[in-house]
Order: C-alpha cells, then structure tokens, then sequence
C-alpha cells in the first residue's frame, strides 16, 4: 500500500480532524521521503502534521479553497507526490508548479489524459 498512501494524506488534509496513520515506516524509504515529502506540501498550505515513533497524524482543515495561493513541489523523482500534489492542486485550487512531473509517465502514461477527460483544467511549462 506504499503507493496509495500519499493521496491519503492529501485527503485526511481536506477532511475535518486528525487522521492518524500508523506502521508507515517503509514510506521514507520509497522515491523519496513521501512522508517528509508530504508533510512540506501540506505546510506549504497550512496543514499542521506531525510523524513521531512510526505515526503520522494530519489536522485536516476541512475543504480548502487555496485560489490565491502558490505552492512548489521539487524534483524528487516520486511519481506519487507529483500526482498527489496535482490532485491537491484541483481539489483546493492552489496554484502549483511540479518539478520533473514527467517521472509520472513511468507508472501511469495516460495520467494527464485520465485527468483531462475528468475534467481537470492544468497548463503544462517547460
């Protein structure tokens, strides 16, 4: 379940209360750190986390609504954080600049397709 666990945290950031995640020690051994990964996501939108003795737990705000804000995911070369993080982007409206979204291609090819056909609206730089 290693896969599935950063668009979790980015739901329990959008649900009211504290969600807790337990035994995910094996996340900060993935492409990346995926939980330090998204705890700096989350503060960059204000959402308090903290990961102690093998816990997460995640003061989740509610459905935001983030139009005037900006945040930067940085190359970490982590499928999961980048497609996390652009789900974060249409749920909340925050204006969000993914660096290497490309590695997500590698896992899932026709994910801005899928996206697109949903509905989502994103610009795409070089």
């Amino acid at each position: 379940m290693t896969d599935e666990y950063p668009i979790l945290f980015i739901m329990a950031s959008l649900i009211k209360g504290t969600s807790s995640f337990k035994g995910i020690e094996d996340l900060t051994n993935k492409e990346s750190n995926r939980i330090l990964e998204i705890q700096k996501i989350l503060k960059q939108i204000k959402i308090k986390s903290k990961f102690h003795n093998g816990e997460l737990k995640i003061c989740g705000q509610g459905m935001l609504n983030l139009n005037d804000m900006k945040i930067k995911v940085p190359n970490l070369g982590d499928h999961r954080i980048c497609m996390s993080s652009f789900v974060l982007a249409l749920l909340t409206g925050v204006k969000t600049k993914i660096m290497n979204f490309e590695t997500v291609f590698t896992s899932s090819p026709s994910f801005l397709k899928i996206m697109k056909k949903l509905g989502a609206k994103f610009e795409i730089q070089k």
